[in-house]
């Protein structure tokens, strides 16, 4: 019974560590050896707008936030909308809109895994050109691939400002690349931690049993 035990006292401190590090180590090596499908910032845009409208950064890596900025000329896209609503078939509405739009607009960026700045639908912010622009500061918590989803909260005919209809205006893919330094920064030292106090616990153990004997 006294030799299982210090073999498991003995034991445990690698099993812990293997624990914490082991899977750690084998994702970033995997990652290293067979590398990600990395690709730059591109947007879809779903109503009848140019992507161009849309600004975004070259790249986004994990935890370093980026900026993602939008201007649009929202009279001429109501305007654009209600001549297609016009032609459109009955019962084919684009995007749900059958009523006149009007310029009056709010946008929203929303996306999963993502720290958005500012949240939820912002207020027309007007440019010298009469364009409106808005921008989101965005920071990425897990590194890979993400979507985020361009939203535009529409005053129409049979709305109001308290409750207008959303629709999107454009899909955006971003890929965010590892930060490892980062990561060591925020995380590594909990692992650290660990593992002292679980060495910790064993070397007392040892030092009891030894004082047993």
């Amino acid at each position: 019974m006294y030799r299982a035990g210090i073999s498991f006292t003995m034991v445990l401190p690698g099993l812990l560590a293997a624990i914490l590090f082991i899977p750690f180590v084998l994702n970033f090596l995997a990652h290293a050896w067979f590398g990600e499908k990395q690709f730059a910032p591109l947007v879809m845009t779903k109503l009848p707008v140019d992507s161009s409208v849309v600004t975004l950064p070259k790249e986004v890596k994990q935890f370093e936030p980026f900026e993602i900025a939008l201007q649009l000329d929202t009279g001429k896209l109501a305007q654009h909308i209600n001549d297609l609503v016009a032609k459109s078939s009955t019962g084919v509405p684009l995007q749900g809109i059958n009523n006149k739009v009007f310029p009056e607009m709010r946008a929203e960026m929303a996306g999963d895994a993502l720290y958005i700045d500012p949240p939820g639908p912002q207020a027309q912010l007007f440019s010298n050109r009469g364009e409106t622009n808005w921008s989101w500061r965005i920071t990425s918590e897990a590194p890979g691939r993400h979507k985020l989803l361009l939203k535009l909260h529409l005053q129409t005919a049979d709305t109001s400002q308290k409750h207008q209809q959303v629709v999107d205006l454009a899909e955006i893919q971003i890929f965010a690349q590892k930060n490892l330094a980062e990561w060591m920064r925020r995380y590594g030292i909990w692992y650290i931690v660990i593992t002292l106090l679980a060495t910790g616990w064993w070397w007392r153990n040892r030092r009891a049993k030894k004082q047993a004997t």
